[in-house]
């Protein structure tokens, strides 16, 4: 099981410029211009970047234009939305934990999302994937950390020191273009609040 959203959050003005890119079908050297020169990401070093360019591009690519047309030019929600659909469809860890426990919080009432949900599911995956064991503690946390901002940035929980579970609709773009394509796992775990 990839453990693999250390490095970012879901980026959204990043992916924003990326997915434009992607779109224009941008080759090898537009790419640098864009990424290094004109600092479309509007990043404060060229590595950040880089990095940032990459992270946004591998999870775009995980799904086709479709998805790229809503994250370039749609509604500030489903920009949002299909980044998170991106994002899941990329970190089958991450997807798993919205499925799976998430979901089970929201199906309790619970009124927030304790950092002791991820932890046992981290230890639970970590049974099933030995892969996951090896992962250093602060590499853990960082992941921990980053589900949580995700999750905050899509508007799954609050903004405050609570993390107060929030209900979230997914917006009908999102879901006719996750349906279409049968992305219907990722659904599952955009729906977990549902």
């Amino acid at each position: 099981m990839l453990a693999n959203f250390t490095k970012g959050s879901l980026l959204i003005a990043e992916t924003q410029a990326v997915a434009r890119l992607l779109l224009e079908q941008a080759d090898s050297g537009r790419w640098k211009l864009a990424i290094e020169v004109e600092n479309v990401l509007q990043a404060k070093t060229i590595n950040t970047a880089k990095s940032y360019a990459n992270i946004a591009r591998i999870r775009l690519q995980t799904m086709d234009e479709g998805v790229w047309e809503i994250v370039a030019f749609g509604e500030r929600e489903s920009v949002v939305q299909a980044i998170l659909a991106c994002a899941v469809k990329f970190s089958p860890l991450f997807a798993e934990f919205m499925r799976g426990p998430l979901k089970d919080e929201y199906r309790r009432l619970s009124a927030s999302l304790e950092e002791r949900v991820w932890r046992s599911f981290y230890s639970d995956m970590a049974l099933l994937h030995p892969n996951l064991a090896e992962v250093s503690e602060n590499s853990q946390a960082k992941l921990r950390q980053n589900a949580f901002r995700m999750l905050t940035e899509a508007g799954y929980l609050s903004r405050d020191k609570n993390r107060s579970l929030q209900y979230v609709r997914i917006m009908s773009d999102v879901r006719n273009y996750l349906r279409a394509r049968n992305h219907l796992d990722v659904l599952a775990a955009l729906e977990c609040a549902t």
